[in-house]
């Protein structure tokens, strides 16, 4: 077993919960798991239960870390359909070496878990709610229509349904994007900026390109002036598709990249934003601990987005990994673990 591979210390309490949760049948609609104060890299079942993400809510705390799955309904073309949510929680205590043990073993806690359509990331529990968990939900499955087409405000399209555009912004990519975007948090009025961005305008040109119908440009890395660094500067850009991008990806940096795409739904070719959050495996662990306060002011500067992808080594990104995402969230894809 490798070092960032998780186990559960009661294996079949922690599938029988996750089988509830994925149960039709099953009153349980989620479940709740931590790591054990007793045995190294391994997770303990917290709970479980029938009420739902703010039952959930009450076991989350401000020093720990936390998984949870939690399935919830919603309603498309008038057929209710079940959506499964991941949650990842680490809290606004937790010491900066733990939280980049969460970074670690994200591959592994999902193969624990199984497969979902959504997840979400918090640290506060204003960060999670019922209202927020749906918005996401509908947002990737196209029962809600906001999508922001640069660092500017979202705009909405008019009749919400996928495909359709606003009025004032009738191109195609808006309009099929606007379908499936997944709404990202900024940082809260007021609150100090952790990170700052040098040549802004460069930047927010360059997401518009990768965001436009009339560009070629598909992709674009953003990364830190410096190892240890605050600043965010445009590192690359290009219209080679996803290979040409992880080309870019280096083992001893944190990169953040932004890649367009496509996804066929309801027989209308739908385009589709991917984040991608690479944190190489040469990457110090203080530093990989450190740049977790920076996701939510890089999401909210690059803009909305369908799904995106951790990875910290090259297997763990590319065309399949990235087609299953979206497939999964937009609901092209039908394949939910049942145990």
């Amino acid at each position: 077993m490798a070092s960032t591979d998780l186990v559960f210390s009661n294996e079949a309490d922690a599938n029988q919960a996750l089988s509830e949760v994925r149960s039709d049948t099953n009153d349980t609609n989620w479940c709740l798991f931590t790591y054990s104060e007793a045995a190294k890299n391994t997770i303990d079942l917290v709970g479980k239960g029938a009420g739902g993400v703010e039952e959930l809510k009450t076991h989350l705390a401000a020093g720990k870390m936390f998984y949870g799955l939690v399935r919830v309904t919603d309603k498309i073309d008038n057929s209710v359909t079940v959506k499964f949510v991941f949650i990842v929680w680490c809290g606004e205590s937790v010491p900066f070496v733990q939280k980049a043990k969460m970074t670690t073993h994200k591959g592994s806690i999902t193969k624990l878990i199984g497969q979902f359509h959504n997840d979400i990331n918090c640290s506060n529990v204003s960060e999670l709610s019922e209202d927020i968990i749906m918005r996401k939900v509908r947002d990737a499955s196209g029962t809600s229509v906001h999508v922001k087409e640069s660092g500017g405000s979202p705009s909405l399209s008019s009749s919400g349904g996928p495909g359709s555009a606003s009025p004032s912004a009738p191109t195609a990519k808006s309009a099929k994007a606007a379908s499936h975007a997944t709404a990202k948090p900024a940082a809260a009025p007021g609150s100090a900026s952790v990170v700052t961005f040098v040549d802004e305008e460069k930047i927010k040109a360059a997401i518009k390109a990768v965001r436009s119908d009339n560009d070629d440009t598909d992709w674009l890395i953003l990364s830190y002036d410096a190892p240890n660094s605050t600043k965010i500067v445009l590192q690359a850009t290009g219209d080679g598709g996803l290979e040409e991008l992880i080309s870019k990806l280096a083992p001893d940096q944190v990169q953040y990249g932004l890649y367009r795409t496509t996804d066929t739904v309801d027989n209308t070719v739908a385009v589709k934003f991917v984040l991608i959050l690479w944190v190489g495996e040469s990457v110090p662990v203080i530093r990989k601990a450190r740049i977790t306060t920076h996701k939510g002011e890089l999401t909210a500067f690059i803009g909305q987005y369908h799904v995106d992808c951790s990875c910290s080594n090259l297997n763990e990104v590319n065309e399949d990994i990235i087609r299953d995402l979206v497939q999964r969230a937009s609901g092209t894809a039908v394949h939910v673990k049942n145990t």
